[in-house]
């Protein structure tokens, strides 16, 4: 009877320990897993903090560039009113002045953009040969093709493609040239 009770109390201890064994393999097992999760977790938080300041930066330059286009916007409607306005006084002195020389709508850009007139000019000898303009809506770097190009800042609208784009500055008001926008009358 006391080896049945030895081997009882045995069999016992070998449970336990078999049983404590299984517990702590299940502990380290569920341990790795949460270490895993954690990890997960974290790398995901990272990540959704990384998305977060990018979504930040992209909602910055979306309004920079709505900014920008209402700016240009504005100034596209500028212009179509200048032009509008240039094309209305047109119609009104029905084709020129009889005089030959065309009026010029005013100029925006008048002081730091103006360049500077080379030493012929200055002393009043004109550096290109002065003809008359032969009909209103003419070129005023050539004298000869339409004037079909609007010089930016000053947005006069007077020399040819050809001139405007070898032009530096304006030939109406001497503003420097940043810009022109090729106008189609058709």
């Amino acid at each position: 009877m006391m080896q049945a009770q030895n081997l009882w109390t045995t069999l016992a201890e070998q449970r336990q320990s078999h049983t404590r064994l299984i517990v702590s393999t299940v502990e380290a097992r569920a341990a790795k897993r949460l270490k895993a999760r954690d990890d997960e977790i974290e790398r995901i938080r990272i990540m959704n903090w990384a998305l977060e300041e990018r979504l930040r930066n992209l909602f910055m330059e979306a309004q920079m560039w709505r900014d920008i286009a209402q700016s240009n916007e504005a100034t596209a409607n500028v212009l179509r009113g200048d032009l509008q306005r240039a094309l209305d006084s047109q119609a009104v002195r029905g084709g020129g002045s009889g005089d030959g020389q065309e009026d010029d709508a005013e100029s925006c850009c008048w002081g730091e953009n103006q360049v500077p007139l080379c030493a012929e000019e200055e002393v009043g000898t004109p550096a290109v040969e002065e003809r008359p303009a032969t009909a209103v809506g003419r070129c005023k770097g050539c004298r000869e093709d339409a004037a079909v190009v609007l010089l930016l800042p000053c947005r006069h609208l007077c020399v040819c493609a050809p001139c405007a784009a070898a032009a530096q500055a304006c030939p109406a008001c001497g503003s420097a040239k940043n810009g022109s926008v090729c106008i189609n009358f058709s």
